[in-house]
């Protein structure tokens, strides 16, 4: 059986190839929910959980906040997105 592909890096603007740091994406989404007025202790982290589990091994970071944003605007804190 084969083991599950999980995201382990993530390619930059700039073109580096990075490792993945889910940290990163709940740190971001829980600026902007700060920004905008709003709590929410386990959203950023589903998020962030979700997108480290897709079966692909690298992506880029506008798809990881294309994700961000249509997760966001699937919930119910549409104005952080």
């Amino acid at each position: 059986m084969e083991a599950d592909i999980l995201v382990e890096y993530v390619i930059k603007r700039d073109g580096r190839k990075v490792v993945f740091d889910k940290s990163k994406i709940v740190t971001a989404i829980e600026k902007a929910m700060k920004e905008c007025g709003e709590v929410d202790n386990t959203l950023a982290s589903r998020i962030a959980c979700y997108i480290k589990n897709l079966d692909i091994e690298t992506m880029g970071i506008e798809e990881i906040q294309d994700i961000v944003e249509s997760k966001l605007m699937a919930s119910n804190k549409k104005d952080v997105a």
